[in-house]
Parts: structure tokens; C-alpha cells; sequence
């Protein structure tokens, strides 16, 4: 039972260290997306405009 629990407890662990890999990257990504589009000049349209 105890190798049963060790087994499923180092799985767990894996699950939560990719799952927090996956967070991060993403958060990454949309950073760097938004600097990218903010060199290039293009506009976010996601963001309320102050023109209504």
C-alpha cells in the first residue's frame, strides 16, 4: 500500500510541476505578444477605447 501511495504522491508532485510550467508559459508568451504587437504599433482591441 505504501508503494501505492509513494507512487501516486510522485506523480502528484509531476502533475503540479508541469501544470505550474504551463501557467507560467503562458503568461510568458502573452507578455511577450503584447511587446511585440506594441513595437510593431499594432493596437490591442481587447482594451476599452476612451473615443465612446
Amino acid at each position: 500500500m505504501s508503494a501505492f501511495l509513494s507512487s501516486f504522491a510522485s506523480y502528484l508532485i509531476k502533475m503540479i510541476i508541469l501544470v505550474a510550467l504551463g501557467i507560467c508559459g503562458g503568461f510568458i508568451g502573452i507578455k511577450l505578444r503584447q511587446s511585440s504587437d506594441r513595437k510593431k504599433g499594432i493596437v490591442d482591441t481587447t482594451e476599452p477605447s476612451d473615443q465612446e
